[in-house]
């Protein structure tokens, strides 16, 4: 593998954030890992405590379509420096780029098979080839794509939004399935559990692809932030904006969206569902724009330390949380799931992100790796063969 690859300098910043990203997503899926794909932030049982609604209003306003939005953008800012250095190693790094798609590709598909039906990496994997248009494109053409793709984003949404409609609860069908997934996933045997994964995984794949163009928009915003060196500048004015969609537009979103759902919940229970509430829910994807723009600038030294490990191994804490969450929560497992509440669910997954962040220290720390297990792996495959470029070869270079 090239030395000029595996020898890049790391922004700490960068990689803290996509820890913080790792536990928000974590906060999440756990809560749905019992139940199904149905509800993201999983459901409130009929006797739910205060502490429990507290815990589902919270993730609903602070969490839920919040940190996927970073992963997405943390995903376009890496695929800019990745095809920069793909540029200065090879003639053709877009079949290099591709193959690392592959993997990605790959990897999602036996993660949602196998470990967790909520995976979003194959969806990751499509997203990130129609980068690839944009890639030779200066600031300005890419400033040009961000905006195009919101506008689609937009349209697509409110267009989906008025052809699919509104309901406030799931038909009777929908709930005995749900409940048959509760049974299965917490004392069914592996295998037993195996088919309903697979159907619920065919089932997510498709909500994941509607979801496409707004993870798109995200990735090609992180590209911009990238390309315009706003991750250098902290007093650049697109932080403050950013702020401000946070604060004008994430903020109150969030709020009605975790109102409704909080309410819902208990009028419904596992009838409950977010459709109602899409657009308060798009809309406060704006809240993951001012995360963004306050850990970059402002996050203490000391938090961006403790979590910046975690970060350096997205894909390997990602499978983990997933393997984690079956040995812990399943019938194949310890089966912890069916006695413990909203609130517990979420400390346990506060703890299992604690681990991650104790391992992922030791293992760049002590053990003094370079890189995470599945991360190597992944380098390995993408960089396989790779034909280095010859001094009479001239690459096109990407427009800064």
């Amino acid at each position: 593998m090239p030395s000029s690859v595996t020898g890049a300098t790391r922004d700490a910043r960068i990689d803290a954030l996509r820890g913080f990203a790792l536990l928000g997503i974590l906060l999440v899926n756990i809560q749905s890992f019992l139940y199904g794909a149905t509800n993201p932030i999983g459901y409130l049982v009929s006797d739910a405590g205060v502490l429990d609604r507290l815990t589902y209003f919270s993730t609903a306003v602070f969490v839920s379509m919040k940190f996927m939005p970073l992963f997405a953008m943390l995903f376009g800012v890496g695929f800019s420096l990745l095809y920069l250095k793909l540029l200065a190693l090879t003639p053709h790094p877009k079949i290099t780029y591709l193959r690392r798609m592959l993997f990605l590709f790959v990897f999602g598909m036996l993660h949602g098979v196998f470990f967790y039906f909520g995976d979003i990496t194959q969806m990751y994997a499509v997203a990130g080839l129609l980068l690839l248009p944009y890639v030779d494109r200066g600031r300005a053409g890419i400033a040009r794509a961000v905006r195009n793709w919101w506008l689609g984003t937009a349209i697509f949404t409110a267009a989906l939004y008025v052809l699919v409609g509104s309901t406030p609860s799931l038909p009777p069908e929908y709930v005995a399935e749900i409940q048959s997934n509760y049974v299965v996933f917490t004392s069914g045997n592996y295998l037993e559990q195996l088919p309903v994964r697979i159907g619920e995984f065919h089932d997510l794949i498709v909500g994941n692809f509607l979801g496409l163009p707004l993870t798109v928009a995200l990735m090609l915003t992180g590209m911009w932030a990238q390309r315009a060196g706003w991750l250098q500048q902290h007093d650049a004015r697109a932080w403050r904006i950013a702020t401000t969609l946070g604060l004008l537009i994430g903020v109150p979103s969030a709020l009605m969206y975790g109102f409704w759902l909080l309410s819902a919940s208990e009028t419904y229970g596992l009838a409950v569902t977010p459709q109602a509430a899409t657009v308060p829910m798009v809309l406060s994807v704006a809240l993951a724009f001012m995360y963004a723009s306050l850990f970059l600038r402002r996050a203490p030294r000391g938090l961006t330390l403790l979590l910046a490990p975690a970060g350096r191994m997205p894909l390997t804490n990602y499978l983990l949380q997933s393997i984690a969450m079956g040995a812990l929560l399943s019938g194949w497992g310890f089966a912890l799931g069916p006695g413990l509440g909203y609130w517990q669910m979420s400390a346990l997954a506060a703890v299992v992100f604690a681990a991650q962040i104790v391992l992922s220290m030791i293992w760049f720390g002590p053990m003094k790796m370079r890189q995470g297990p599945l991360e190597a792996l992944w380098r390995a495959w993408t960089y396989a063969g790779l034909r280095p470029i010859s001094p009479l070869e001239t690459p096109a270079k990407s427009a800064s």
